[in-house]
């Protein structure tokens, strides 16, 4: 009986982070072969083939792997951030490439619906849009720096990043992902000549609560060589077009 009991004991500990991470190996080589910096338009972005990894059947296998996947295996805060990371920007990328849309993700919406919360997935047998994922899950787990990792295919938006969130590397993800960001003068951040201004991403703006402290104290872990107490936090324009490489 003991010896049963250790045997289950170690598939349930097989069963559980591992399998919720089983994908990130083929998401990792899904982005590295399909997503390329370019620039288009003034703005410097991480560019989605889209056709070809629509065509990937990578892709089908990543999608499937995270919509069977149980979010109750999910112990740790970084294991369900990098997750539901994943799954929002792969159920984007899903959509994009499902629809055929070429231009920008708000064509997918309809007159009383956002694309974001038309569109519905089943993981583990609970429907979620990508609203849901991103607003009643991912910003609720108290994580600023999600705004950077989560990418809506739009140009303007911070960067897809080109490897798979994982748990046990999350904090430094995350932070490069931010220091990337503000590095991108065509749409992360810019010193306004002149003045004591600077221009960020236009997400700070739409989800500033979520920046504890205020937009000037975060910016300053960061910038604290561009920005002080008094520095004016302006932001850019954004451009809703579609973030493909073609």
């Amino acid at each position: 009986m003991q010896k049963i009991l250790l045997s289950l004991g170690a598939l349930v500990l097989f069963l559980t982070p591992q399998t919720a991470q089983a994908y990130v190996d083929s998401l990792d080589a899904l982005l590295k072969q399909h997503v390329k910096t370019v620039t288009k338009n003034g703005i410097q972005y991480n560019g989605v083939d889209y056709a070809a990894w629509g065509k990937d059947p990578r892709h089908a296998t990543v999608r499937d792997e995270i919509l069977a996947t149980n979010p109750n295996t999910l112990s740790t805060k970084n294991q369900k951030l990098a997750f539901w990371i994943n799954a929002y920007n792969v159920l984007t990328i899903d959509l994009i490439t499902r629809e055929g849309e070429t231009k920008s993700i708000k064509n997918l919406g309809s007159t009383l619906s956002s694309p974001w919360k038309k569109h519905k997935w089943s993981i583990n047998g609970t429907e979620y849009s990508l609203d849901n994922i991103e607003h009643k899950i991912i910003r609720k787990l108290d994580e600023p720096r999600i705004h950077f990792a989560i990418n809506c295919a739009a140009k303007s938006c911070p960067d897809l990043r080109n490897e798979a969130y994982r748990a046990d590397k999350l904090d430094a993800q995350l932070n490069e992902q931010v220091h990337l960001t503000f590095k991108n003068s065509t749409k992360g951040f810019k010193k306004v000549d002149g003045q004591n201004a600077v221009r960020v991403t236009k997400v700070m703006d739409w989800f500033k609560k979520d920046f504890h402290g205020g937009l000037n104290k975060w910016l300053q872990s960061y910038k604290s060589d561009t920005v002080n107490n008094d520095t004016t936090v302006q932001f850019f324009k954004y451009d809703w077009s579609l973030n493909s490489s073609k």
